[in-house]
């Protein structure tokens, strides 16, 4: 009997299938780490957006909100933010919409201020909601909004106490 140097077709194919067998959850690993690096990367954007509108809300003086509110002698007043007071946050959106055909959007803003008898705000609570899609745009419908929510409380060192 002779021996033979080689290997079969057989030997082929089931190594071949071996090999695809053990590559098929190396590739759910990386689609699924690719997956999240994106979901993670969105919230980040969001996380950033939402910073930019804290910070601009918090800068914007009081006295504007207190003309907004039209106080009279109620001591809680609650308003929809006005756009003007976010400007550059409003922007920032419009940019990265531009940049990565990805859309982002404030969808609830409000500022819930409680007034001194001299009618100055003492303290106010802001709170923001920015949402956006995974994939696709405002929209897209077989997709279900993901959202940032912030709270911020903004306190008056000048209002009078009583």
């Amino acid at each position: 009997m002779r021996l033979k140097n080689g290997i079969t077709l057989v030997e082929v194919v089931v190594a071949a299938f071996i090999l695809v067998i053990a590559f098929i959850p190396i590739y759910r690993l990386m689609s699924h780490s690719a997956t999240v690096s994106v979901k993670v990367g969105n919230a980040a954007k969001a996380a950033d957006l939402m910073a930019k509108f804290m910070e601009e809300v918090k800068h914007t003086p009081l006295k504007l909100y207190e003309e907004k509110m039209s106080i009279n002698g109620a001591n809680e007043y609650t308003i929809t933010i006005p756009e003007e007071f976010y400007a550059d946050t409003t922007k920032a959106i419009e940019e990265l919409k531009k940049e990565e055909d990805k859309e982002f959007w404030i969808e609830k803003t409000e500022a819930k201020a409680k007034v001194n008898k001299y009618k100055q705000i003492v303290e106010m609570c802001v709170s923001c909601q920015i949402n956006w899609k995974e994939k696709g745009n405002r929209d897209a419908s077989s997709q279900r909004d993901q959202f940032l929510r912030d709270y911020g409380l903004i306190f008056n060192a000048e209002a009078k106490l009583n």
